[in-house]
């Protein structure tokens, strides 16, 4: 029995319907068992309830190498007989009463799977019997074809949560460049050495500090981050390695612990390295050779289980040729330099940004506040000197001081200029027609192109042109 539109029909109607041409309203369904049937790649047979076949498709000829009128019309038993078949799956589901699944090794030379599904009456008698035939060998390759497949799942998976792991703590590495900064991030945190992570002020080194903390073994303890910059030259040895009792005029009576102490186990940010005071980096450079602090005014060594981040946006290079900055310090703390490239280096990461703060922040004060493409295209061209940290605070100004639903060119405040780029509209006489200002404003993007990708190839792929096209507009007169 088959079930259609939630009417049964018998194999003895569907074939009457079939023979008749009377198929009416039932014809998709008919047609579609047919189909699914009988135009396959598996080989497919039809046996009735005596064992004789009586429907064989395509497939099944390509498959065992004979035609079907050569079996259609014979019992399944012959056919064994004559060493047609080796076995019979249907001779089996006779038995059985039910679904059986065998292999052959056929006369010319291949192994096939066979499926025999029965086909029960009203009564509970097998009417009709549905042999499945597929070729091993092609199973075997669709089998290594899926497993090529879920390996590739596995390892997308695998990046997604990385990515996922990675987004859920505020970054955005849509840019190849902050993509590279985060995979060393993240072999960074594997491990306990010492990480120096360079770049301009508001790149955001905190924030991939706190990332290296939260994925490494450390991640349960806490992370102490002290300003090199912020804190008193007089009180920044204490705060770093506290003092004994007494230590000095206004200490307290039962000392202090410093700040590596208190991080015992956890991990030291080391915020702003290339303001700390020459008289206190031989102190620091031998904790980081030792592992070993002493308290101010103490003579008692104690030793101290913590990691050390440092982060500056000063050239340590530089400070140290001037004698600004101990050379032994600069090579003990670059085991892992980590260099975050500025916003304007990565304009692939600005609108990501953009809009991952605009969420932020309309969540932050109950809003919801959208930008117009045109105020994206403007943010994405700016300068951005103050790096991710100008960004998020012009996206908070824009959010609280528009009056519209929608942020558009005109609630951005005259005095944001964002030190446009070198050849922006706005700071530029106009050519005389506005073919003139497309076509030089084109050779500009090109002419960045072909500086960053090195070759026409890699400059069409980023201005998502062909090569052919780049190279006529690079030559034309």
């Amino acid at each position: 029995m088959v079930t259609f539109k939630d009417k049964l029909y018998t194999f003895e109607e569907i074939e009457e319907k079939v023979k008749s041409g009377n198929i009416g309203d039932d014809k998709d369904f008919i047609v579609e068992a047919l189909r699914s049937c009988f135009f396959t790649e598996d080989g497919m047979t039809v046996v009735d309830e005596k064992g004789i076949t009586i429907m064989a498709n395509g497939a099944h000829r390509k498959i065992m190498g004979i035609d079907g009128k050569d079996i259609v019309g014979k019992n399944t038993k012959d056919l064994v007989t004559e060493g047609i078949f080796q076995k019979s799956a249907s001779a089996t589901v006779f038995e059985s009463k039910q679904q059986e699944t065998i292999t052959q090794n056929l006369s010319n030379g291949k192994t096939i799977l066979v499926t025999a599904t029965p086909i029960f009456d009203e009564e509970g008698n097998i009417k009709r019997i549905i042999n499945n035939l597929r070729d091993v060998p092609i199973l075997n390759a669709l089998f290594e074809e899926q497993l090529k497949q879920e390996t590739l799942i596995d390892t997308y998976r695998s990046e997604l949560s990385k990515h996922n792991n990675i987004a859920h703590k505020g970054l955005i590495a849509e840019s190849s460049e902050m993509r590279r900064v985060l995979e060393i991030a993240e072999r960074a945190a594997m491990n306990d050495s010492i990480v120096l992570i360079l770049g301009e002020s508001g790149v955001g080194k905190g924030v991939i500090a706190r990332l290296i903390h939260d994925m490494s073994k450390r991640s349960s303890k806490h992370m102490v981050s002290i300003n090199c910059g912020a804190i008193p030259e007089s009180l920044l040895e204490s705060e770093l390695f506290g003092y004994a009792p007494g230590a000095f005029t206004g200490a307290s009576r039962e000392g202090k612990m410093g700040l590596f102490e208190a991080a015992d186990d956890g991990v030291v940010f080391l915020d702003e390295i290339g303001e700390l005071p020459l008289n206190l980096q031989p102190k620091l450079l031998s904790f980081l050779e030792t592992g070993e602090i002493m308290r101010v005014g103490s003579t008692r060594v104690k030793k101290v289980n913590c990691r050390i981040i440092a982060a500056t946006n000063r050239e340590l290079k530089d400070m140290v040729d001037r004698n600004q900055f101990r050379e032994d310090l600069y090579y003990r703390l670059s085991v892992i330099p980590i260099k975050i490239p500025p916003l304007r280096e990565r304009r692939e990461d600005i609108i990501p940004l953009t809009i991952t703060f605009l969420k932020e922040i309309n969540e932050k004060n109950g809003m919801n506040k959208t930008i117009s493409q045109e105020v994206l295209e403007v943010l994405k061209k700016a300068e951005w000197k103050g790096n991710v940290r100008e960004l998020r605070n012009a996206i908070e100004r824009y959010v609280v001081l528009s009056l519209n639903q929608e942020i558009t060119l005109a609630d951005l405040p005259k005095e944001d200029a964002f030190g446009q780029t070198k050849g922006s509209v706005s700071t530029k006489k106009l050519p005389v027609c506005l073919p003139e200002l497309v076509a030089e404003m084109e050779d500009e993007y090109i002419a960045l192109a072909m500086k960053k990708g090195g070759s026409i190839r890699k400059a069409a792929k980023l201005l998502n042109v062909s090569p052919t096209t780049l190279f006529r507009k690079i030559n034309r007169e």
